[in-house]
This record gives structure tokens, sequence and C-alpha cells, in this order.
């Protein structure tokens, strides 16, 4: 039963994963369309590099626990 456990851990990462990359991916998509069409300075790409960096680490490290088998809100798989 441990096995299913761990399946189902890494699919809750999986999901986790595509879910930490579209909150993130649709406000720096939405940026980058009103930086392109003047809405607002070029400067803001400062701002679309940090949620790049913090959206990517997370999303990685959901992965990562994906592939383990480890469930999104703990640190090792389950015994």
């Amino acid at each position: 039963m441990g096995f299913f456990k761990n399946i189902w851990d890494g699919l809750l990462s999986l999901l986790a994963a595509i879910a930490t990359f579209v909150v993130f991916g649709l406000p720096i998509w939405a940026t980058h369309q009103a930086i392109t069409y003047g809405i607002v300075p070029a400067w803001v790409y400062l701002a679309v590099v940090g949620l790049v960096f913090i959206g990517g680490n997370l999303g990685l490290a959901f992965l990562r626990k994906a592939l383990d088998g480890v469930a999104p809100l703990r640190d090792r798989k389950r015994r």
C-alpha cells in the first residue's frame, strides 16, 4: 500500500507544480504584454525577473518532489 501512497503523493506534487507554473505564468505573460503595448514602462521587467525566479524555483521544487514521490507539503516520503 505504501507504493500507491507514493504514486498519489507524486501526482499531487505534479498538480502543485502545474498550478504554480500557471499562477506565476499568467502575471508574467500579462506584464510582458503590458510592456509590449506600452501600457507600463520597461523597468517593470525587473518585477518579471523576480516572478520568473521565484515561480521557477518553486515549480521545480514541486517537480522534484513529484519525481521522488513526496507529497507537496512533506519533506520525505511516507512510510
